[in-house]
């Protein structure tokens, strides 16, 4: 699994470290930084995938996932997401959103920030499907990590 970003916390001081991946993705960093300063409550939603629950027979996770909106993780301050369980990805978001290109996961104490890509088709994924540009009504596919 590669990442966009690597908040490493070591603690939960409410000040959390960034080092800066290969794949750094410094508008994703910005965002979810000014999430955090905004105050505005955020939720983490765990993607319930075979990649992060692979012993879940796929037909249960497939009806697991029609009730996504109840699996949500309210994230007050950057230190909650330690408490995430540990090694399952999710998805990062204001309370208020219904879409984001964010996901987050803990492994082994370390936070990570990053984007994902659909294996299949290599476009970025957002919670409700492809990312799609407004300008142009079209699959946007910048250079992220796959996941």
């Amino acid at each position: 699994m590669n990442h966009t970003i690597e908040p490493q916390a070591r603690n939960r001081a409410s000040q959390l470290p960034v080092e800066r991946l290969q794949h750094y993705d410094p508008e994703v960093h910005q965002r979810v930084q000014q999430w955090f300063a905004s105050g505005q409550p955020l939720v983490w939603i765990p993607i319930l995938s075979q990649q992060n629950f692979p012993n879940v027979p796929p037909q249960v996770l497939r009806f697991a996932d029609r009730f996504q909106a109840a699996m949500r993780w309210p994230i007050q301050r950057p230190e909650d997401l330690l408490d995430l369980p540990d090694g399952i990805t999710g998805w990062l978001l204001p309370a208020d959103a219904e879409d984001t290109d964010v996901a987050c996961g803990v492994w082994n104490g370390e936070i990570y920030i990053l984007g994902i890509k659909d294996r299949r088709t290599g476009r970025p994924q957002t919670l409700l499907g492809e990312r799609v540009d407004v300008a142009t009504g079209q699959a946007d596919a910048p250079e992220q990590s796959a996941v």
